[in-house]
């Protein structure tokens, strides 16, 4: 499936992906940065994935537990020529990302880093983050205004999960590691952290 493909399907069958707007600001940060090394929190079916390799020339580990999600990926890589450059980790993202920072080979190693996986642990993966991201490097994360945007009253779980991220925005903002922080209010809110 190509990406309008993908959106279509992925509408249908409620599968989380980058919403349009989101997609296009990320599009654009990738096509002038110019990663080399990309990690992903959350590959999905490979909407991300595809949409910052197709603007770049990077090589992406992508980080999903997910089985049937990751068969769909692998197939979408495929089918937009990109397989070559994506290597999917098939594994709980916490352990997927302590296993990489207790290995000489990962540490600083990525230019660009894409978070958009469990938002519940956000807050405990920064530290993991801030390890694997190169100096200069970029930290990008979607989904950070969770649940803001609607005007139906939060359950305990998505309160608890707000407060969480409220916490992180924090935490991102006011660390030392970050040169530069945005925080845009497109559609869900993403954060573009610059490891100083």
């Amino acid at each position: 499936m190509n990406k309008n493909e993908i959106r279509v399907y992925a509408d249908k069958y409620g599968v989380p992906i980058m919403r349009p707007e989101t997609s296009r600001l990320i599009e654009n940060f990738v096509n002038e940065a110019q990663p080399k090394n990309i990690l992903e929190i959350g590959t999905a079916i490979g909407y991300s994935g595809i949409v910052m390799l197709n603007t770049s020339k990077a090589k992406l580990v992508t980080i999903e537990h997910n089985k049937q999600y990751i068969i769909k990926a692998k197939k979408n890589f495929v089918d937009n020529k990109l397989n070559s450059r994506v290597k999917i980790l098939d594994m709980d993202c916490m352990v997927a990302l302590a296993n990489m920072a207790s290995n000489k080979k990962y540490s600083e190693y990525f230019d660009l880093i894409f978070l958009d996986g469990p938002k519940a642990q956000y807050e405990k993966m920064l530290d993991l983050l801030l390890i694997l991201l190169k100096k200069n490097g970029t930290l990008i994360v979607d989904d950070v205004l969770f649940h803001k945007k609607e005007n139906m009253p939060l359950s305990k779980r998505f309160r608890t999960i707000e407060a969480r991220m409220n916490n992180f925005i924090e935490k991102c903002k006011n660390s030392q590691k970050f040169s530069k922080f945005t925080l845009n209010p497109v559609e869900d809110g993403v954060i573009f952290a610059e490891k100083g």
